[in-house]
């Protein structure tokens, strides 16, 4: 119920944007509608519902095995001839016998109902029963890895974005610079290397926005095909992920931050069924070493056969027992010992794992708090220094060249505060995907 629901929303924005592309108008994405189109749409995620739904409707076949079989058949058969011996009928005399006709029909409705064979289908079936549920905790993880993809794509996408504009900016400066520089070359007040090196900062910042807009083109192409969309689409265009950017949100202490994640993890509840219908599985091998006792009734009707009567009924009990098969059911049952002690040593791995993920993206998420902090006052520092440098330009005290170094640095501690931004926004939501938020 909980995934059709998650099915059902994703599919309106997935109809909207259809909608709209067959109109061929450019439509607008926020970050949770690009998250539902790809809960809707991606196909690593459609294989995984349908694995799904194949694991339910194994176990909900094992669960019918359960109740009494009843089966159908009827058999014609056409001999080369009646089959009419003779017999004796008095001294020296014999009459025929008619045994079977020429032709000859059974018809046979029987029922089987396992009875010892319960405890082995009973266990196969919770075996399967928790397999399936895995498989929808499996579903839960693989959603909540592509909300995290998209989401750090989205940020990509427009961090990308902001670089380039702060380069851009910073090329236009420099180019109103250089303008400048010509007009003071020809005045004699500077030199060629004066000019050169003002055409080689602006150069530098052309280059700093092609490997920006690049970025911004990898990472849209990269979050257009999570959406299942053309990654060459260029009828979408993205809103500001503004609520990633502003969140503020207080990370709690370690401990508890790693207890949350190991209850709502879904990848803990996954591992914890497997184990439970690996334990399961293995009650299954082991009543498979038992014999097998059925309940079986049938009624027949003969036709073409004389000394049969024409409709017949039986109850009874039917006992099979494979008393040897060369060890070949008990290897089986060992083998499932060995898948569960298999899975619990992967829980508690995946236990290890989830704590280090936490506490590495706690880790991050200070590290990124503190960078912006860093690139606040750096921003500061390179702003003043920037303006005493180009005074001292225009009182003669000062270069060209030092304006230039005052000016890069100015537009690299920009360029570090954005990405310190949108590395903060990022180590957010990878320390939600951690905690399974």
């Amino acid at each position: 119920m909980r995934s059709s629901r998650l099915l059902l929303g994703a599919c309106a924005p997935a109809l909207l944007v259809s909608a709209a592309a067959s109109a061929g108008e450019s439509r607008a994405i926020t970050v949770e509608e690009a998250v539902a189109l790809a809960i809707g749409q991606n196909a690593g995620l459609q294989a995984a519902r349908a694995r799904l739904e194949g694991g339910q409707d194994v176990a909900s076949s094992t669960a019918r095995r359960l109740a009494p079989a009843i089966r159908l058949s009827d058999q014609f058969l056409h001999y080369n001839a009646a089959f009419v011996p003779l017999i004796p009928a008095g001294p020296g005399q014999t009459a025929p016998f008619p045994v079977r006709k020429q032709d000859t029909n059974m018809f046979t409705v029987t029922a089987d109902q396992p009875l010892l064979g319960l405890l082995r289908l009973s266990a196969d079936y919770e075996s399967q029963q928790r397999s399936a549920e895995a498989g929808a905790a499996q579903v839960e993880s693989a959603e909540l890895s592509l909300r995290q993809a998209v989401e750090t794509l989205y940020l990509r996408v427009f961090e990308a974005r902001a670089l380039e504009g702060t380069a851009r900016a910073s090329e236009r400066e420099l180019n109103d610079r250089l303008e400048v520089a010509r007009a003071q070359l020809a005045s004699g007040v500077l030199t060629d290397a004066d000019v050169l090196r003002v055409q080689v900062a602006a150069a530098n910042a052309r280059q700093q926005a092609i490997q920006a807009h690049s970025q911004e083109l990898v990472s849209r192409a990269g979050l257009l095909a999570l959406m299942g969309l053309p990654a060459d689409d260029a009828g979408v265009t993205f809103v500001e992920p503004s609520l990633l950017l502003a969140s503020g949100e207080k990370a709690p202490a370690a401990a508890a931050a790693q207890e949350q994640a190991l209850h709502r993890r879904p990848e803990i509840l996954q591992i914890r069924l497997s184990l439970e219908a690996g334990e399961h599985q293995r009650r299954a091998r082991q009543y498979a070493l038992l014999p097998e006792i059925d309940l079986q009734g049938a009624y027949m009707r003969s036709y073409g056969q004389i000394i049969l009567p024409t409709n017949s009924a039986f109850v009874g009990l039917n006992a099979t027992w494979a008393i040897w098969e060369w060890g070949a059911s008990y290897l089986a049952y060992r083998a499932s010992q060995a898948q569960e002690r298999a899975v619990a040593f992967d829980l508690e791995n995946q236990k290890q794992q989830i704590r280090a993920e936490v506490t590495s993206g706690m880790a991050q998420l200070d590290a990124a708090a503190s960078a912006i902090s860093v690139a606040e006052q750096a921003i500061t520092s390179a702003q003043e220094a920037y303006r005493v440098t180009d005074a001292q330009v225009q009182a003669g005290t000062a270069t060209t060249t030092d304006l230039l170094e005052a000016q890069s640095a100015l537009t690299q501690a920009r360029l570090n505060y954005l990405r310190a931004q949108y590395e903060l926004a990022i180590s957010r939501v990878n320390l939600r995907r951690a905690m399974g938020r």
